[in-house]
């Protein structure tokens, strides 16, 4: 156990990493539930785990390098096992223009659309818009005013 644990602190001190991905790679190290639990618990009491800090580090990420709209962010999170509270924090501690960041992603796309007319290329825009995780009524204020379609 005290290899483990010796490989999961420099694991973790080279990156973020939640308790679900601890379990996770425990798991496929073979190593027993109980055990596993012993050993994220020391992980988290030396500070080599901490989920608030997780959080913020995906978020970061994920808004702004990845440029993800808020409500993927929180879905990914969810998945990883955080708790709400937390993912509304470092979702609200990343104070994003999803407004500028929206209009780019979407003109940006709209460059790649080829003999498409208005209606097609609002339904491609609104897709790949909402699939980034942004607000359906922000996507499709741009998606309209970009395919040509700002009643829709």
């Amino acid at each position: 156990m005290n290899e483990v644990l010796r490989n999961m602190e420099a694991w973790c001190s080279e990156r973020e990493v939640c308790i679900l991905e601890a379990k996770i790679k425990m798991r496929k190290w073979n190593v027993s539930e109980a055990d596993s639990d012993k050993i994220i618990s020391s992980l988290i009491k030396s500070g080599y785990i901490d989920e608030e800090r997780y959080a913020k580090a995906f978020a970061s990420d994920k808004l702004i390098l990845d440029k993800w709209g808020p409500q993927k962010v929180r879905q990914a999170l969810k998945q990883k096992g955080i708790k709400e509270v937390l993912i509304s924090k470092a979702i609200s501690e990343k104070n994003i223009n999803q407004e500028a960041v929206i209009s780019e992603l979407l003109s940006k796309k709209i460059k790649s659309f080829n003999k498409l007319s208005g209606n097609e290329i609002y339904a491609k825009l609104m897709r790949f818009g909402l699939s980034r995780g942004f607000d359906y009524s922000l996507v499709s204020k741009y998606a309209g005013k970009l395919s040509g379609n700002p009643e829709m």
